[in-house]
């Protein structure tokens, strides 16, 4: 039994043995392991099944992490998927959580093998970002194809599970028209990691986080607007925090821009918004070039939020929801540079309306996009699965 799972009396007799499994994502992901692993493991033993440059055991915070080796090759990706398996059947839980169509392949498995039960977690809309994933062109005949077969499986597979969660209201919409219903366990931000708010923030340093940032984060688009607003204000600059691919790396230092640009690399949970917390703004300039993106609703968004930072933000629907109802930023064509330009100006000219926005956005994930509300949502649902019977249907 899992730390937590002996600290909470009136569940010990309850905790049921979990395996998270995820075929794309660390181990340490923010998603699974930071939000609901440790959720989890507040009344049950929890375990995570994932993928790494090594195979390897360990436990860190009370959670059991077992790795897999992952080769560097995507072609050998279902290398990948026959160990993580071998690992999952060995595990021998009672729930397996899955984080990916083909994790949940591996979790009925498991169910009609085993008498396992299975959770689906979704945290895209995987028939757009898998063909993308696999550099296929959106709008090709291949692509639609693709898209069309992996939306039937994931349907298919889905239906097998004995419980559903989605990561927003735009991802589940295509299961409620499947009649499924997935419990809605949104990306919201942590709020208890006592980190400390800067609430008199000063120069002039932006923002862009990601885990692994690619073209589509709009960081060409982000490094041409700071190049710009520069003419104006010198002492502007840009700092990405997380890992920069490769491709994207070479064209940063092949720009000649990289005197005001700055690099962190991969960063630890903490560190990551210790490192933000030094900026004056965030900018979540996502481009909408296939529509997983176009629908998504960025955990950055409410990790900006939490520090206290304005937001710079594309204007797509669900970000719009959360921007205008919270009044924390000004919503930009991620296309347009010149917007970009013009919101970061503005942000620039008016210090206390950008220091406004920025409390605006705390006050919004403190009260209402924090991850305690969702963390209540997921531990009852697994209250409710405690002693239900795997259905085979």
């Amino acid at each position: 039994m899992s730390p937590g799972a002996r600290g909470i009396g009136r569940f010990v007799d309850t905790a049921m043995k979990i395996c998270m499994l995820t075929s794309t994502h660390g181990p340490g992901d923010g998603r699974i392991f930071q939000k609901e692993a440790k959720s989890l493991a507040k009344e049950h033993d929890v375990t995570i099944i994932a993928p790494s440059s090594e195979s390897g055991e360990s436990i860190i915070d009370g959670i059991r992490i077992v790795t897999v080796e992952r080769p560097d090759s995507v072609v050998l990706h279902p290398l990948t998927l026959l160990r993580l398996l071998r690992a999952c059947l060995a595990e021998d839980a009672e729930i397996y959580h899955c984080h990916e169509p083909d994790a949940i392949l591996i979790g009925v498995l498991a169910k009609y093998l085993k008498g396992k039960r299975v959770v689906y977690d979704i945290h895209e809309h995987w028939p757009s970002e898998i063909p993308f994933d696999l550099g296929i062109r959106d709008g090709t005949r291949v692509q639609k194809a693709l898209s069309a077969v992996v939306s039937r499986v994931e349907i298919l597979l889905a239906r097998r599970a004995e419980s559903l969660f989605a990561v927003s209201e735009s991802v589940a919409a295509r299961f409620r028209e499947r009649e499924l219903d997935p419990i809605i366990l949104s990306n919201y931000s942590i709020t208890d990691l006592d980190i400390p708010h800067n609430p008199n923030r000063s120069g002039r340093n932006l923002m862009i986080m990601a885990g692994n940032m690619r073209s589509f984060h709009g960081v060409g688009e982000c490094i041409e607007a700071v190049s710009r607003i520069r003419e104006h204000y010198p002492d502007a600059t840009l700092t990405l925090v997380g890992r920069v691919r490769e491709d994207l790396n070479d064209r940063i230092g092949g720009s000649g821009r990289d005197e005001f640009i700055t690099t962190t690399g991969f960063l630890p949970y903490r560190a990551m918004y210790e490192r933000l917390n030094k900026g004056v703004a965030g900018l979540l300039v996502f481009q909408p070039t296939y529509y997983n993106i176009s629908i998504g609703l960025p955990n950055k968004l409410f990790d900006y939020m939490l520090l206290g930072l304005p937001v710079i933000a594309s204007d797509l629907p669900e970000i719009r929801n959360v921007i205008a109802r919270a009044d924390c930023g000004i919503l930009v064509d991620p296309g347009s540079v010149s917007e970009i330009v013009d919101a970061i100006a503005y942000l620039f000219d008016f210090p206390e309306e950008a220091q406004k926005m920025g409390a605006n956005g705390r006050q919004a994930v403190l009260e209402r996009y924090n991850w305690s509300a969702m963390e209540a949502d997921l531990l009852q649902a697994y209250r409710n699965l405690d002693g239900s019977p795997s259905s085979t249907a």
